[in-house]
């Protein structure tokens, strides 16, 4: 490897970590970090190839206990990644969540609700049922996770509370108390008629004006010309008023009123039966009343639901898998068997692969990796007590269960011919060379020792 840049070194350990035995992925990386020498140049090459690993691998991924969920484990693989997310995520079934996932440091974070369409989550509790009694009675040590290849359910947006606006009178002032009809009301022009009051000069300047503070009440925000203010209560005013003289009138008149509806209170609160009322104030044009705008929210809470349709898979697959690993580091040896097998009911077919790997590195290096596939017919309906489910996890048993006698067929005959094949066959002597002594030795008189 002197002759090699340090990419191509790169490019080769991140092959090395793709090819890791069974429980040893943590002791390769210290050792391709040690040969490199350059972290910063090895880690975008070994990502890839740690995220390719631990997902061929059924990686086992432990969660703490999380509201009324227990702990527990799910699997890592490419069946488990949430459908429709922009950054990868993976699903555990059992929590109800998805979570984000860090290859390198094995590490889980960022919790989120995660719930299937109530059919397709019927039918995959169900199969999860029937693998978890098969893979407790065959694998002791194993993992098992059935996974739906549906799109979960949009979470349902939180409604915003509604809330009664209250009336606002041009000018960004508050509402005020109804105005009682004054005693002698300002008599009205009618449409056509001539007004009977001189008309007001204008004001040359703002000292000559006593009543410039009525033009501000009259300008609403965003009116390019003042408009007028509504009338309140039973006040006939059709005209706007621009003359102080009957400004003065009205204010006598109101304030009598409010002396006369004191009085009325008074004598009313002696007998501890006060009634109010509350204040009335006209629609003004623009304004919505409380009803219109609830409604109006609503129309906006199902627009947004509706620009996030509910993506859906007419006819989504289910994958079962299962995962059993032996560690006996002690021993030199690690083993792993993974099975995976994808229902899928528009096929009619339950397809799967049984791979087992095992690593034997006592003076040496030996690895087995074989590869099996199966399939069969998905079952159209119940058979008698078993359901579909129970049926599709009863034969995947009888398919393991044949293809686990026929590698135990194998291995004992591995022993007396495969290995026996690559050992160094011994002399007729049946005694090892002494490849030191290798020129003191003669033909003949081996073969006449070896004849006596």
């Amino acid at each position: 490897m002197v002759g090699l840049s340090v990419e191509d070194k790169c490019k080769l350990a991140a092959r090395l970590v793709e090819q890791t035995p069974p429980g040893e992925i943590n002791d390769v990386i210290n050792d391709i970090r040690a040969i490199i020498n350059d972290d910063q140049a090895l880690m975008p090459h070994v990502l890839p190839a740690l995220r390719s690993y631990n997902l061929s691998q059924l990686h086992v991924v432990e969660h703490p206990e999380l509201s009324e969920v227990p702990a527990h484990t799910s699997l890592l693989s490419e069946a488990v990644i949430l459908p429709g997310s922009e950054s990868e995520r993976y699903v555990d079934n059992i929590g109800k969540n998805s979570f984000a996932f860090d290859h390198l440091t094995f590490t889980v974070s960022d919790y989120q609700p995660y719930e299937l369409p109530e059919e397709e989550e019927a039918f995959r509790a169900e199969l999860a049922k029937s693998l978890e009694a098969y893979s407790k009675n065959h694998f002791p040590s194993g993992f098992y996770s059935v996974a739906c290849s549906q799109f979960p359910l949009n979470p349902q947006p939180a409604a915003a509370p509604i809330t009664e606006p209250e009336a606002v009178i041009p000018g960004g002032g508050a509402p005020t108390e109804r105005a009682p009809e004054a005693q002698d009301p300002i008599p009205a022009t009618a449409e056509g008629e001539a007004s009977a009051e001189p008309p007001v000069e204008k004001m040359d300047t703002e000292e000559d004006a006593d009543f410039t503070d009525v033009v501000n009440e009259l300008v609403n925000s965003g009116d390019l010309e003042p408009s007028s203010t509504p009338a309140v209560g039973d006040v006939g005013i059709k005209e706007d008023i621009t003359d102080p003289e009957h400004l003065e009138e009205l204010d006598e008149a109101v304030e009598e009123e409010k002396e006369r509806e004191e009085e009325e209170e008074r004598e009313m609160g002696e007998g501890n039966a006060v009634e109010k009322t509350e204040p009335k104030v006209e629609e003004e044009d623009g304004h919505k009343l409380p009803q219109e705008e609830e409604e109006e929210i609503e129309k906006k809470v199902e627009g947004l639901k509706m620009d996030k349709k509910q993506e859906k898979i007419e006819n989504p697959v289910y994958t079962l898998e299962v995962v059993g690993n032996r560690y006996n580091p002690s021993n030199f040896w690690t083993g792993r068997w993974r099975t995976r097998w994808v229902v899928d009911q528009t096929a009619g077919k339950v397809n799967g692969t049984i791979q087992v790997d095992v690593h034997y590195y006592e003076q040496g290096n030996v690895q087995l990796a074989t590869k099996h596939t199966a399939s069969f017919p998905y079952p159209t309906e119940p058979n008698g007590s078993q359901s579909i489910a129970s049926q599709i996890v009863t034969t995947i048993s009888k398919i393991e269960t044949n293809y686990h006698l026929e590698l135990n067929d194998v291995y004992s005959e591995l022993g007396e011919k495969a290995f026996r094949a690559l050992r160094r066959a011994l002399p007729v002597t049946r005694q090892k060379m002494d490849w030191d002594k290798v020129t003191g030795y003669t033909l003949g008189a081996d073969l006449s020792k070896a004849r006596a």
